[in-house]
Parts: structure tokens; C-alpha cells; sequence
């Protein structure tokens, strides 16, 4: 697989080039187009090609992620046939596309940040407890494992941090995040500050490993969106 991230930072696409025999996994309603030798393949399950226990627990995850994690539900895999092809997926939110690429290890994904990424990547979903309702991010994050290339989008633009210790994020600019970093949703000081500061909760990471995070919170977005609707 070949890609070229275009329009970075704001309205970012990604152009794959797929060989005769690969294909790739992408979020429903993301494709902006595609050569014509393309055949795609529509499932709720993240690995179609797992056994039946397995693909309950598939369905039951897309069930999950759409209805607490803000994703859609159903993924389609695109294979082109015949020959090499091309096609371009891009998010629904305005931002950025990054790609990761995954040698073992795992890779957790808020909600509605996954894009697309290589079948042989394992796809799951990690219950976050009641910690995940009130930061406002949602019950669920993907989970991302094995050998294969991942992209993710934001909301504005993303940059990475290496983190090796305690670093403190504001919930809704969390994008993504390796497993071998811990975390806890806590307040923001005392409930005097968690109330009236405007920034609610926040998310403590500490260990080491990679954060991703993006410059534009969503839901703040919204609520400024918000009072302008008819």
C-alpha cells in the first residue's frame, strides 16, 4: 500500500494505491472516489474473517461504537481487481489525516477519529467505564492491534507528543494514544474550577508512549454553533 496525505492541516485527504491482492478497511461515508476497478465490501463486524463467536462480538462492538462512541455502523473494504488502483478517502470532519504505522502494539482511538486502516489490523472496542461518559468523550475507544497501517483524522490540526511521565490533556483534544500509556479522567482542581473554569475534566496520561492530540475540541464547536441554529 501506497499513500499521500494532500491539504494539510485543514481539509485533508488521503490518496492510497493499492497493488492487485491488498485492500483496505475505511469508516462508511468516507470515500471521495475510487478508479473504476474497485470492488468494496460492506460488514458490521471489524474483522470479517473471524470466526463466529468472534464476529458477534464484532457486530456487538459496531453496535456499541455507534450508539455511545460516535462512529458509523458498518466499515467497507476496498480491493481492486485486475490491476493496480487508486482511491481517496477523507473525513467528514474539517482537519487533519495522520498515518501510523503499527509493528505490534496496540493503538487506542477516540471516537469518530478512525478513518481507515490495512485488514491484517485487528479491530476492538475498549470499554472506558462511566470515567469515559462524564469526560463527554463517550463509553468506548477502538483499539487498533498487530502489523499494519492506520489513519486517523481530527478536528483541526494534530501533533504528537512523546510522553514520559504525567502529562495532562483536555478531554476533547485527545485523539489517540499507545497502550503503554495509563490514564484517569479527574477534575480540573477543586469543583469550584471543574464547574466555572470551562474546562470540565481533563485526562491524566502517565508512563511512556505516544499521544496524539488535536488543536480544535469539537464540542466546544458545537456549543458555540449552537445558539446561531434556527
Amino acid at each position: 500500500m501506497q499513500f499521500n496525505i494532500l491539504y494539510k492541516p485543514s481539509y485533508a485527504m488521503t490518496v492510497l494505491t493499492l497493488a492487485p491482492g491488498e485492500s483496505v478497511r475505511a469508516e462508511s461515508g468516507c470515500m471521495v472516489a475510487h478508479s473504476g476497478n474497485f470492488e468494496v465490501r460492506t460488514s458490521m463486524s471489524a474483522n470479517p474473517r473471524a470466526g463466529i463467536f468472534e464476529r458477534f462480538l464484532g457486530v456487538f462492538g459496531a453496535f456499541a461504537r455507534k450508539l455511545f462512541g460516535g462512529e458509523s455502523l458498518f466499515v467497507n473494504t476496498y480491493a481492486p481487481t485486475g490491476g493496480e488502483g487508486q482511491i481517496l478517502l477523507a473525513p467528514s470532519l474539517t482537519g487533519d489525516i495522520i498515518h501510523h504505522r503499527l509493528e505490534g502494539g496496540s493503538l487506542f482511538v477516540q471516537g469518530t477519529s478512525y478513518l481507515a486502516s490495512s485488514p491484517e489490523l485487528a479491530l476492538a472496542t475498549k470499554w472506558t467505564g462511566l470515567k469515559g461518559f462524564f469526560s463527554g468523550e463517550g463509553f468506548f475507544l477502538l483499539r487498533a492491534s498487530g502489523q499494519g497501517d492506520l489513519f486517523i483524522n481530527c478536528h483541526g490540526a494534530v501533533f504528537e507528543r512523546n510522553i514520559d511521565g504525567s502529562f495532562i490533556v483536555d478531554t476533547g483534544h485527545i485523539v489517540a494514544f499507545e497502550d503503554t500509556l495509563n490514564y484517569k479522567v479527574r477534575r480540573v482542581g477543586g469543583w469550584k474550577s471543574t464547574l466555572f473554569s470551562g474546562e470540565g475534566l481533563v485526562t491524566e496520561f502517565s508512563g511512556r508512549g505516544k499521544l496524539y492530540m488535536q488543536t480544535r475540541n469539537l464540542d466546544s464547536f458545537v456549543g458555540w454553533l449552537r445558539p446561531m441554529l434556527p
